[in-house]
């Protein structure tokens, strides 16, 4: 991606801003060291005119800077598609790419941005979204596309290329204070242009022949262009806002324009006066006048049905499944201001998509992952059950960033149901019928998570990536931080990770107990915090874009579980503690985990599977007090969304369910941890993988 600065309205026609680049190539019997100076164009206005699609009232030109991780994709007679990356720390006009190219070659071509599947110079790939979101300049970023046939030799292996821009854009200008039936309270949500000619969609252009612009079949095109604002502005306040467009033909073309606040929805429609060239940006006014114009009819919003996100998708079918891949997590919704999380924004421009990994063979078929111009990310399931990540990232191509990744859970041929439990002081939760990632409702088989992280991570001895299978019976791959922040855990899903200085076992190099929604701070009062009367359902603030829970649920609260073990005699920590007495916990049986009474009644019971945990430094399967690795149908620990102060520590623990290994033997054991279930546990660090149970939202 590239970072925008708008640098003032007023510019000049074909104003640029240069950006001086050399690319300095490592040396080896097969390459030359080269340099290349290049220019980016920006984009120009058009002389002002009237129209509704069109003009700019006056000159102006946004100008362009390298962003970090940039690539730019060269072409020579010998050389195809070479990738030359920037070295640059920051955003930069000027900077320095390295790369390789085939020894005894010059530069002929150059394109950004760099994708893996441009091997024809002919058919550059090219993808601009229907659907996208606007926060801020920057984000048009995210669809910018340029190249060059201009490449001129300056000797010495010096060579000046000038990057040209190959996509248009469409300038909104949004002033609506005066109009009749709107008010300045209001907040707009989002536009939509319906075209006269294709806007969005796959195209592809030719590097030798860059002035016949982008091509491609009608089928994978569209005339939509969608704009979702991401900070809902005020309509008291004027607004500007860039839409990217694919160049074409729209003078003398009918649009069929509407945009969405909160509370209203107007419709008009209008002509193009002019066709959409590369470069240039166009006036789109929405104001008094232009809505007189126009006849435009201003109604009710409609109860419009938004599309629910989540961190976890559930399906129960074979066949082609989607997802939307632009908005993080829940959303807008899931960002708590001044929580310091990762971004203050829920939404993303993805550019390309990967299955990462899955715990079933086959169970999604990786050729299949793919970004669909609408913002979506389509892929097959082959079977019904198992785990697997997607992500999507920053580039074409799997390339750049990863940006975020998805959990498919497949759970069989029916959907998990909805169960209440009834706690010590009588509050209900209404609770999923199976662990999170369960390959069934009794399955040992499920996903275990880091606290405040929503990336899955198997409890299987075996998963797949890139169709090969790995083992992970006794480790699962760590990423050692030096830093420690959200931002690397988002940008390494498939890993747990560690941050190399926390000495109190959290994977966080700062603590952050906002992660998972639940910053109620208050801790059980022993020895009677079974009969607390705190001790109830609720929380404090929402569920987050980290919670890994599917849609319209959420990660326990540390009161879930109080109903699962008897009044013993006060003992404050394993409720059975160390005289391992089973006639301490509320149950109705053991088989590989406890079947809990979910209330005094239940003579069924809610199974709780011992699916083992990984030791955050390792990764290892293992088992507390024992020492020893130790898989499903051991020992298992259920996090809750609340983080746990001990002692004035908050940077290792939060509140979990612990259940210990089982014997049929009430009284001393062996070991003394045996048959203790410890409904309001802490001691396991925060970097340590654990499962989840999930809750239905209040």
């Amino acid at each position: 991606m590239k970072n925008i600065r708008l640098t003032g309205c007023f510019l000049g026609l074909a104003a640029l801003m240069v950006s001086c680049s050399e690319m300095n190539e490592g040396f080896s019997p097969a390459q030359e060291q080269i340099s290349i100076n290049g220019t980016l164009e920006g984009f120009s206005a058009l002389p002002s005119t009237r129209t509704q699609v069109g003009s700019m009232a006056g000159d102006g030109a946004l100008l362009m800077e390298w962003s970090v991780g940039d690539q730019v994709g060269v072409f020579g007679d010998n050389t195809v598609n070479a990738s030359f990356t920037g070295n640059h720390t920051a955003p930069a006009a000027q900077t320095t790419f390295s790369g390789n190219m085939t020894s005894g070659d010059v530069p002929k071509y150059a394109y950004y941005p760099y994708s893996e599947q441009a091997v024809n110079l002919q058919a550059i790939p090219v993808t601009i979204p229907t659907e996208q979101a606007y926060a801020d300049v920057n984000s048009i970023a995210a669809y910018d596309v340029k190249a060059t046939d201009v490449i001129t030799d300056k000797g010495n292996g010096s060579y000046q290329l000038n990057m040209r821009q190959m996509v248009s854009l469409v300038r909104f200008e949004i002033s609506l204070t005066g109009v009749d039936g709107l008010a300045t309270d209001e907040k707009l949500q989002r536009v939509e242009l319906k075209t006269g000619a294709p806007v969005t969609g796959s195209y592809t252009y030719d590097l030798t022949n860059l002035d016949n612009g982008f091509t491609g079949s009608s089928e994978a095109q569209s005339t939509s262009l969608n704009l979702t604002f991401v900070n809902q502005p005020s309509l008291s306040e004027k607004v500007i806002a860039y839409a990217v467009a694919a160049p074409g033909a729209q003078g003398g073309k009918t649009w069929e324009c509407m945009f969405l606040t909160d509370k209203h929805q107007v419709s008009f429609t209008t002509t193009a006066l002019c066709d959409f060239e590369a470069g240039k940006y166009y006036i789109m006014p929405l104001n008094t006048t232009v809505l007189e114009n126009n006849q435009a009819v201003i109604e009710e919003a409609p109860d419009l049905v938004e599309e629910e996100t989540a961190n976890c998708y559930m399906i129960n079918a074979v066949g082609e499944h989607s997802f939307l891949a632009t908005v993080i997590g829940n959303g807008q919704k899931g960002i708590i201001p001044g929580a310091g999380f990762h971004t203050e924004s829920a939404y993303i421009s993805p550019k390309s998509a990967k299955l990462l990994w899955q715990d079933v063979e086959g169970f999604v078929d990786a050729p299949s992952v793919r970004l669909g111009a609408d913002g979506r990310c389509y892929y097959t399931a082959n079977q019904n059950v198992g785990n697997a990540v997607i992500a999507v990232y920053s580039g074409e191509n799997q390339t750049g960033d990863i940006l975020w990744s998805w959990h498919i859970w497949g759970v069989g041929d029916e959907m998990p149901s909805d169960e209440v439990y009834t706690n010590k002081v009588g509050s209900q939760f209404t609770v999923m019928d199976r662990t999170l990632g369960a390959h069934s409702k009794t399955s040992l088989y499920v996903t275990l998570y880091q606290w405040g992280r929503k990336d899955p991570f198997p409890n299987t001895s075996v998963y797949y990536v890139d169709g090969v299978a790995t083992e992970v019976e006794t480790s699962f791959p760590i990423y050692v931080s030096q830093t420690g922040t959200i931002a690397e855990s988002v940008q390494h899903p498939a890993e747990l990770q560690k941050y190399i200085d926390n000495t109190y076992g959290n994977w966080l190099g700062e603590t952050n107990n906002y992660l998972w929604g639940d910053t109620n701070g208050t801790n059980p009062k022993y020895p009677d915090y079974l009969e607390d009367p705190t001790a109830c359902a609720g929380w404090t603030d929402v569920k987050t874009i980290y919670d890994p829970s599917p849609v319209g649920y959420r990660v326990a609260n540390k009161y879930t579980w109080t109903g699962f073990v008897k009044r013993s005699d006060g003992n404050t920590a394993g409720i059975s503690g160390t005289t391992s007495r089973l006639d301490y916990i509320n149950y109705v049986k053991y088989d590989n985990g406890y079947y809990f009474r979910k209330n005094d009644s239940d003579t069924e019971g809610t199974f709780y599977p011992q699916t083992g945990s990984r030791y955050g430094s390792t990764g290892t399967m293992w088992s507390a007090g024992q020492g020893s690795v130790l898989m499903r149908g051991g020992s298992s620990r259920y996090w809750s969304a609340s983080p746990y102060d001990i002692g004035g520590t908050t940077d290792a623990y939060s509140a979990y369910m612990s259940i210990g290994s089982y014997t049929d033997v009430n009284g001393s054991t062996p070991w003394g941890a045996e048959n203790k279930v410890n409904v309001c546990d802490f001691s396991s660090s925060r970097r340590d993988a654990c499962a989840i149970r999930c809750v239905r939202e209040e």
